[in-house]
């Protein structure tokens, strides 16, 4: 498991892992910390052993889309090398093409970004 107070942590459990949206204070919004590491997050829980992973929001929503406090002036980066959309379309592409079965648990609030990580289950 993964550091509890990261905004992104693995449970394992048997043959399921959960990955969690860990940002309880902002309802699990996401930022572009979550975009970038959520590729490599997912090359973590692809274990041998792993035959389902799923994604869920600590506390009470699951996401409540983009941390608009910490984007600033990110989303005008269109093309920057390493810069908040092509974070963003690295994560997507990487849940799309995540080769076990996924499954977003939604409980609460999903907006925004938050459809976009659902989706990409």
């Amino acid at each position: 498991m993964t550091n509890g107070d990261a905004p992104l942590a693995l449970e394992p459990n048997g043959h399921v892992t959960t990955l969690w949206l860990n940002r309880t204070e902002k309802r699990n919004a996401v930022s572009y910390d979550i975009w970038s590491a959520l590729p490599e997050m997912l090359d973590e829980a692809l274990t041998p052993k792993l035959r389902v992973l799923v994604v869920r929001g600590r506390g009470q929503h699951f996401c409540a889309g983009a941390d608009i406090g910490a984007i600033g002036l990110g989303l005008g980066d269109a093309g920057v090398p390493g810069g908040y959309r092509e974070a963003n379309a690295a994560a997507e592409e990487a849940l799309a093409a995540f080769p076990r079965p996924t499954i977003a648990g939604i409980e609460g609030a999903c907006v925004g970004g938050g459809w976009q990580i659902a989706g990409g289950v």
